[in-house]
Protein backbone atom coordinates (compact mmCIF):
# COMPACT_ATOMS: atom_id res chain seq x y z
CA UNK A 1 0.00 0.00 0.00
CA UNK A 2 0.86 3.43 -0.50
CA UNK A 3 -0.20 6.60 1.11
CA UNK A 4 -0.16 9.89 -0.14
CA UNK A 5 -1.59 13.74 0.01
CA UNK A 6 -1.72 16.09 -2.35
CA UNK A 7 -3.94 19.34 -1.49
CA UNK A 8 -6.88 18.14 0.42
CA UNK A 9 -6.91 14.84 -0.83
CA UNK A 10 -5.52 11.95 1.32
CA UNK A 11 -5.03 9.11 -1.48
CA UNK A 12 -4.39 5.47 -0.73
CA UNK A 13 -3.10 3.01 -3.52
CA UNK A 14 -4.01 -1.16 -2.81
CA UNK A 15 -3.13 -3.89 -5.44
CA UNK A 16 -2.94 -7.53 -4.90
CA UNK A 17 -5.78 -7.59 -2.15
CA UNK A 18 -8.38 -4.89 -1.12
CA UNK A 19 -7.75 -2.29 2.27
CA UNK A 20 -8.62 -4.09 5.72
CA UNK A 21 -11.25 -1.60 6.13
CA UNK A 22 -13.03 -2.00 2.27
CA UNK A 23 -16.64 -2.38 4.16
CA UNK A 24 -16.11 0.86 6.06
CA UNK A 25 -14.91 2.92 2.75
CA UNK A 26 -17.32 1.47 0.23
CA UNK A 27 -20.27 2.82 3.34
CA UNK A 28 -19.01 5.72 3.52
CA UNK A 29 -18.27 6.74 0.04
CA UNK A 30 -19.69 9.33 -2.15
CA UNK A 31 -18.79 7.84 -5.13
CA UNK A 32 -17.58 4.21 -6.37
CA UNK A 33 -16.28 2.84 -9.77
CA UNK A 34 -15.34 -1.03 -9.62
CA UNK A 35 -17.57 -2.64 -12.34
CA UNK A 36 -13.63 -4.00 -13.81
CA UNK A 37 -12.89 -6.06 -10.79
CA UNK A 38 -14.60 -8.50 -12.64
CA UNK A 39 -11.65 -8.33 -15.41
CA UNK A 40 -8.63 -10.71 -14.92
CA UNK A 41 -5.59 -9.96 -13.41
CA UNK A 42 -4.52 -8.41 -10.20
CA UNK A 43 -7.19 -6.40 -8.16
CA UNK A 44 -6.09 -2.39 -8.00
CA UNK A 45 -7.34 -0.26 -5.46
CA UNK A 46 -7.38 3.72 -5.13
CA UNK A 47 -9.27 5.41 -2.08
CA UNK A 48 -9.14 9.13 -2.33
CA UNK A 49 -10.59 11.07 1.15
CA UNK A 50 -11.16 14.64 1.03
CA UNK A 51 -11.95 15.99 4.20
CA UNK A 52 -10.40 15.73 8.12
CA UNK A 53 -13.04 15.33 10.42
CA UNK A 54 -16.02 14.21 8.49
CA UNK A 55 -14.03 12.59 5.15
CA UNK A 56 -15.86 11.97 2.11
CA UNK A 57 -14.23 8.97 0.22
CA UNK A 58 -14.18 8.17 -3.61
CA UNK A 59 -13.46 4.55 -4.64
CA UNK A 60 -12.13 3.31 -7.86
CA UNK A 61 -11.08 -0.51 -8.20
CA UNK A 62 -10.24 -2.53 -11.20
CA UNK A 63 -8.51 -5.85 -12.25
CA UNK A 64 -5.47 -5.60 -14.68
CA UNK A 65 -2.07 -7.14 -15.59
CA UNK A 66 0.83 -7.00 -15.94
CA UNK A 67 0.78 -5.20 -12.18
CA UNK A 68 3.94 -4.55 -9.92
CA UNK A 69 6.09 -6.73 -11.52
CA UNK A 70 8.51 -7.30 -14.87
CA UNK A 71 8.82 -3.47 -14.77
CA UNK A 72 5.19 -2.61 -15.28
CA UNK A 73 4.14 -0.48 -11.82
CA UNK A 74 1.34 1.81 -11.49
CA UNK A 75 1.31 5.16 -11.58
CA UNK A 76 -0.84 8.50 -10.54
CA UNK A 77 -0.27 11.90 -11.28
CA UNK A 78 -2.80 14.48 -10.14
CA UNK A 79 -3.20 17.67 -12.04
CA UNK A 80 -4.24 20.64 -9.75
CA UNK A 81 -5.22 23.09 -12.38
CA UNK A 82 -8.30 20.77 -13.65
CA UNK A 83 -8.55 18.85 -10.06
CA UNK A 84 -7.91 15.54 -12.18
CA UNK A 85 -6.54 12.40 -11.31
CA UNK A 86 -4.71 9.84 -14.25
CA UNK A 87 -4.20 6.40 -13.58
CA UNK A 88 -2.43 3.81 -15.32
CA UNK A 89 -1.81 0.37 -13.92
CA UNK A 90 -1.16 -2.97 -16.37
CA UNK A 91 -3.48 -2.24 -19.79
CA UNK A 92 -5.97 -0.34 -18.26
CA UNK A 93 -5.46 4.06 -18.59
CA UNK A 94 -8.01 5.99 -16.28
CA UNK A 95 -8.74 9.95 -15.43
CA UNK A 96 -10.93 10.95 -12.95
CA UNK A 97 -12.12 14.89 -12.62
CA UNK A 98 -12.28 14.71 -8.46
CA UNK A 99 -14.40 17.65 -7.53
CA UNK A 100 -17.33 16.11 -9.42
CA UNK A 101 -16.10 12.45 -9.64
CA UNK A 102 -16.48 12.34 -13.27
CA UNK A 103 -14.56 9.63 -15.39
CA UNK A 104 -13.02 11.11 -18.19
CA UNK A 105 -11.13 8.80 -19.99
CA UNK A 106 -11.13 4.81 -19.75
CA UNK A 107 -9.03 1.88 -21.57
CA UNK A 108 -9.01 -1.56 -21.33
CA UNK A 109 -7.03 -2.80 -23.65
CA UNK A 110 -3.27 -0.67 -22.95
CA UNK A 111 0.34 -2.48 -23.78
CA UNK A 112 1.43 -2.33 -20.16
CA UNK A 113 1.80 0.60 -18.26
CA UNK A 114 5.14 2.15 -17.72
CA UNK A 115 4.27 6.47 -16.29
CA UNK A 116 3.31 9.61 -16.60
CA UNK A 117 4.85 12.61 -16.93
CA UNK A 118 4.18 16.16 -17.59
CA UNK A 119 5.11 18.58 -20.28
CA UNK A 120 3.87 21.94 -20.02
CA UNK A 121 0.09 21.69 -20.74
CA UNK A 122 0.07 18.12 -21.73
CA UNK A 123 0.08 14.79 -19.71
CA UNK A 124 2.15 12.24 -21.28
CA UNK A 125 1.04 8.27 -20.81
CA UNK A 126 3.82 6.07 -21.62
CA UNK A 127 3.29 2.56 -22.07
CA UNK A 128 5.18 -0.29 -23.20
CA UNK A 129 4.51 0.16 -27.01
CA UNK A 130 2.22 2.97 -26.89
CA UNK A 131 2.32 6.57 -26.04
CA UNK A 132 -0.39 8.76 -25.70
CA UNK A 133 -0.96 12.32 -24.63
CA UNK A 134 -3.92 13.44 -22.71
CA UNK A 135 -4.84 17.31 -21.69
CA UNK A 136 -4.54 18.72 -18.23
CA UNK A 137 -8.63 17.78 -17.58
CA UNK A 138 -7.75 13.97 -18.47
CA UNK A 139 -9.01 14.01 -22.00
CA UNK A 140 -7.14 12.24 -24.78
CA UNK A 141 -5.68 13.92 -27.54
CA UNK A 142 -4.27 11.07 -29.45
CA UNK A 143 -2.04 7.86 -28.97
CA UNK A 144 1.09 6.25 -31.38
CA UNK A 145 2.52 2.79 -31.69
CA UNK A 146 6.46 2.87 -30.40
CA UNK A 147 8.64 -0.10 -30.08
CA UNK A 148 11.11 -0.67 -26.97
CA UNK A 149 13.34 0.66 -26.07
CA UNK A 150 12.32 4.41 -27.04
CA UNK A 151 12.44 8.04 -25.95
CA UNK A 152 10.78 10.86 -26.52
CA UNK A 153 11.75 14.45 -26.09
CA UNK A 154 9.41 17.86 -26.09
CA UNK A 155 10.65 20.84 -28.30
CA UNK A 156 8.49 23.29 -28.38
CA UNK A 157 4.92 22.05 -29.63
CA UNK A 158 6.44 19.06 -30.93
CA UNK A 159 7.37 15.82 -29.79
CA UNK A 160 10.59 13.89 -31.21
CA UNK A 161 10.10 10.19 -30.72
CA UNK A 162 12.83 7.55 -30.99
CA UNK A 163 12.94 3.97 -31.95
CA UNK A 164 13.73 1.27 -34.14
CA UNK A 165 16.48 3.61 -35.57
CA UNK A 166 13.52 5.43 -36.60
CA UNK A 167 12.81 8.91 -35.74
CA UNK A 168 9.44 10.77 -35.71
CA UNK A 169 8.27 14.96 -35.30
CA UNK A 170 4.71 14.94 -34.08
CA UNK A 171 2.19 18.04 -33.40
CA UNK A 172 1.93 17.38 -29.28
CA UNK A 173 -1.80 18.85 -29.56
CA UNK A 174 -2.30 16.33 -32.78
CA UNK A 175 -0.24 13.72 -32.99
CA UNK A 176 0.53 15.26 -37.12
CA UNK A 177 3.79 13.63 -38.31
CA UNK A 178 5.92 15.96 -40.48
Amino acid sequence: MIKFSVDDYLIEVWWGKPPVIMDYYRKHSIFIDEKDLSNQGTEFYVIISKGILHPSYSIIAFSSDPIGYAGFNPGIHYEKSSDTLFIGAGTTIKTYRLFDNKKIFQKNHGFGFWGWSKHGDYIIQQEETELGVFNLKGEKLWETFVSPPYEFNIDGEDIILKFDDVIERRNLITGLKY
